[in-house]
């Protein structure tokens, strides 16, 4: 669990996120885009240049969750002061390395569950299940459909994108701003001349 973290202790408090959850449910507009234009390539009689329209779509598509993914550790390295262990860059760089790239999905989606879960503020599903969900996308664009593996990816990504702004909104929900101020510890003074005894418990002179 400590690899999760550049230190090992996790004793430390978290900080709102500068940056914002990217808006991952845009992925599905560009999904839909790319199952449109590639109908119409195949069953329109469209000009031959038009086949290239699905390919830029899901490029686009692509690069566009790598951005997502980006974010993602982009915001945890800001809540954790820097000590979430992958940083952005290194996020999306390693998902180039080939055949690595393979453990490297089911790597960093267990990173972010196993943190969520072990601060409490929000469940999320095992990172073994995010992985493979992620892992099963990408297949079914290679050897099925490139519509679906985007409805795949990004409906998962959308179901992370939900946990990180509920665990953000945790988070700024015990800022000590929002917090009460502390009470005057004169309250709780036992020193009689920093206390007056009040009127009702002073017994009457005898005549």
């Amino acid at each position: 669990m400590n690899s999760i973290f550049e230190k090992s202790s996790v004793g430390f408090e978290e900080l709102p996120a500068k940056s914002s959850v990217p808006w991952v449910w845009f992925g599905f507009f560009l999904a839909l885009t790319f199952l449109v234009c590639k109908f119409l390539y195949v069953n329109l009689d469209l000009v031959p240049e038009f086949r290239f329209a699905p390919i830029l779509i899901g490029l686009i598509a692509w690069i566009y969750w790598l951005f997502c993914v980006f974010r993602f550790h982009t915001i945890l390295r800001e809540i954790t002061r820097n000590h979430y262990k992958i940083t952005g860059p290194e996020a999306v760089g390693f998902h180039f390395i080939p055949f690595y790239n393979f453990y490297w999905i089911f790597k960093w989606s267990s990173d972010f569950s196993d943190y969520l879960n072990m601060r409490g503020r929000v469940k999320v599903v095992s990172g073994k299940v995010l992985g493979a969900g992620l892992l099963a996308g990408v297949l079914v664009g290679r050897y099925l459909d490139g519509a679906i593996s985007l409805f795949i990816v990004f409906g998962i990504g959308t179901y992370l994108a939900a946990k990180l702004e509920s665990h953000i909104t945790e988070i700024k929900g015990l800022t000590p701003e929002m917090l009460p101020p502390l009470p005057d510890p004169s309250m709780f003074s036992t020193s009689p001349s920093n206390k007056e005894i009040p009127a009702f418990m002073v017994s009457p002179k005898s005549e």
